[in-house]
């Protein structure tokens, strides 16, 4: 393995594969970064239990932030039609959350001022990290296409807003530690 990409990755990253399959020669670099942030993030979410909460605070925040921004270069694809991603993933063993850190205030429409609901960063990694797997299952069982289009639709319709708030908060929660 190179980095978080497997070799098989690399092969069916292939820039042809991957121009044929989005018309842009710029996108199999993109595409290989969030898979390497996805395998990231996921590996993140899977081991943050060992991690004391200011480690815990301080990778979700990188890890998340990397993951979103990488995520805003998927391209879009037409709906796949045979493939479905699976169900949703177990939560990782030992899941810990965020402690006093895991609520946080948020508005649920920020054009609406009196939309302010409670959000909570566990739910928010856990969803990122439920949506994310899903695709990256479908990923390692080379379902490209499917893959690419599941990760940009759930960013889309989910897990982007999720990854927005989760942000906010995880940015005042580290810089309290300072």
């Amino acid at each position: 393995m190179r980095g978080w990409l497997s070799t098989t990755d690399h092969k069916r990253i292939g820039k042809r594969y991957l121009a044929a399959l989005t018309g842009d020669y710029n996108r199999p670099v993109m595409i290989e970064a969030f898979v390497v942030e996805v395998r990231a993030f996921v590996d993140y979410v899977q081991r943050a239990s060992t991690l004391p909460l200011d480690e815990r605070l301080a990778n979700a925040h990188s890890r998340l932030s990397a993951l979103y921004t990488a995520a805003l270069a998927l391209p879009p694809l037409p709906e796949p039609g045979s493939v479905d991603a699976g169900p949703r993933p177990a939560n990782p063993e030992g899941w810990q959350g965020f402690e006093d850190h895991d609520l946080y205030w948020m508005f649920f429409d920020p054009y609406d001022e009196s939309s302010l609901v409670a959000g909570s960063l566990s739910d928010d990694v856990l969803d990122i990290y439920a949506d994310v797997s899903r695709g990256l299952a479908l990923w390692d069982a080379s379902h490209t296409s499917e893959a690419i289009w599941e990760w940009r639709f759930q960013f889309d319709i989910h897990w982007g807003a999720h990854a927005v708030n989760a942000l906010g908060a995880l940015h005042r929660a580290c810089n309290a530690w300072s």
